[in-house]
């Protein structure tokens, strides 16, 4: 799905700052904040650390975007184009996406809806592994 479909769905505007968010998470690299800023000031050296804060924000709120949180690293920023897992590094921070097989994924998603009576608006899985093929 596009990046103005994505916010259309949301009933939120396309702004730039918005777009250049996504954009940068488009492309599955993982982002802290500071790392997501830097990307994005190359294109938009006007841009602050508080707007995008602000709008990745609203981006999570609007479930959107995802935050991928693990112990002793900073929280990393994901596009939720699709469900699926996530393995960190708890070396190097490394985190790839896991969609090997994901419908494992959605009928636990399914199975733990039926269980407690409600929707999951967003099912995030997060595995830990200590080293990677980057760090090693």
């Amino acid at each position: 799905m596009d990046n103005l479909q994505m916010l259309k769905n949301a009933n939120l505007k396309a702004t730039p700052q918005r777009l250049a968010i996504l954009k940068v998470l488009k492309k599955h690299i993982h982002p802290n904040i500071d790392e997501l800023y830097e990307e994005i000031k190359k294109e938009n050296p006007s841009i602050s650390l508080a707007t995008v804060y602000k709008n990745l924000d609203t981006l999570v709120e609007s479930k959107i975007a995802i935050e991928i949180n693990t112990p002793n690293l900073k929280t990393k920023y994901d596009i939720y184009e699709h469900p699926h897992a996530h393995v960190v590094c708890q070396k190097c921070g490394f985190t790839q996406d896991l969609m090997d097989d994901v419908s494992n994924i959605v009928n636990h998603q399914s199975q733990l809806e039926q269980k407690i009576g409600k929707n999951i608006d967003n099912f995030s899985v997060v595995a830990t592994i200590d080293g990677c093929q980057n760090c090693s």
